[in-house]
């Protein structure tokens, strides 16, 4: 194994960014008040535990930051670790030149500093001492008090917004057919294509003439048997009868007993895959980051049970 030494090379600061964002952190909020008595609050990642004996904490923040003499001053001040329904609030206490506390509830810890509800976690801490590692001031604490909710928190992972998922066992008192994951995700199938099932009845056409039409927008110049093999895959029956049909209405193009789309089908293809899409992105948009990712995993993961004999 060859051997690196510092002089080799030169730290790419952008690639060592990137690679410590492959480190899964929380979300903290951390607040106190500044010389005139307001309040101060923002967002950092930096959190982490110092001691138990006696309880200690640390966070950091960067030497150009606005509020960093309002940190130095501070006799007390509060970090708070975010849950998983906050992001709105991370990302509002990471702005500038706002009010980040207008309209906020907050409660009032020792010496006034601001305290806010919601959160997994709540550290209240007496400022300890302060050191400066590079570019950033490294703030310690010794937590005078605290407190601890049930919601999970809000994580931070390759510069986006995630959450962090947990193992649920349901209720003994619910029964089967409503925990039944095969109701679960018919709902979901129904949902998803609400809107495509819409667009092409508009053009006349049913389910079994969409899923040919998809099929062959993926790879197209297949016989009939193949293209019913390919629909029972995903478990829709296509009859050759059907096929035929959608070659004599234009839809498709048969050729030596195979069939390709015809400019028609595929621009029926393009509209209703802009449907599709358009459908995801709204699913998208109202779960947390990485929510998505993990959706499409585990579901080939239980197709993939389901296909191993």
């Amino acid at each position: 194994m060859s051997q690196v030494t510092p002089a080799d090379t030169k730290i790419d600061t952008t690639q060592f960014r990137n690679a410590l964002g492959a480190f899964v952190t929380g979300v903290t909020i951390v607040t106190t008040l500044d010389d005139a008595g307001r309040s101060v609050g923002l967002t950092a990642n930096s959190f982490n535990s110092v001691s138990l004996e006696p309880p200690m904490v640390l966070w950091s923040l960067g030497l150009n930051s606005n509020s960093i003499l309002s940190f130095r001053n501070a006799k007390y001040w509060a970090v708070h670790i975010l849950a998983s329904d906050q992001e709105a609030l991370s990302g509002r206490f990471a702005k500038r030149g706002i009010d980040k506390f207008e309209g906020l509830d907050t409660e009032t810890g020792p010496d006034g500093i601001p305290l806010l509800k919601g959160c997994t976690a709540r550290f209240v801490c007496k400022a300890s001492f302060e050191y400066e590692g590079g570019d950033h001031a490294i703030f310690v604490g010794e937590v005078v008090d605290f407190e601890r909710q049930s919601s999970l928190p809000l994580a931070f992972h390759q510069g986006r917004y995630t959450r962090v998922l947990t193992a649920e066992t349901p209720p003994a008192d619910v029964p089967f057919g409503v925990q039944f994951l095969g109701h679960s995700l018919s709902r979901l199938h129904f949902e998803l294509f609400n809107d495509i099932r819409v667009e092409y009845r508009k053009r006349g056409l049913r389910g079994r003439q969409y899923t040919v039409l998809t099929l062959l927008g993926i790879g197209d110049n297949c016989d009939a048997g193949e293209i019913i093999r390919r629909a029972a895959v995903g478990g829709v029956r296509v009859a050759e009868e059907s096929i035929v049909e959608m070659a004599e209405s234009g839809l498709l193009i048969r050729e030596d007993n195979r069939y390709r789309l015809s400019d028609k089908g595929r621009q029926f293809v393009i509209e209703l895959i802009a449907v599709a899409q358009a459908s995801q992105e709204r699913l998208e948009s109202r779960l947390a980051a990485g929510e998505l990712s993990t959706l499409r995993h585990l579901i080939s993961r239980a197709i993939e049970v389901f296909s191993t004999p």
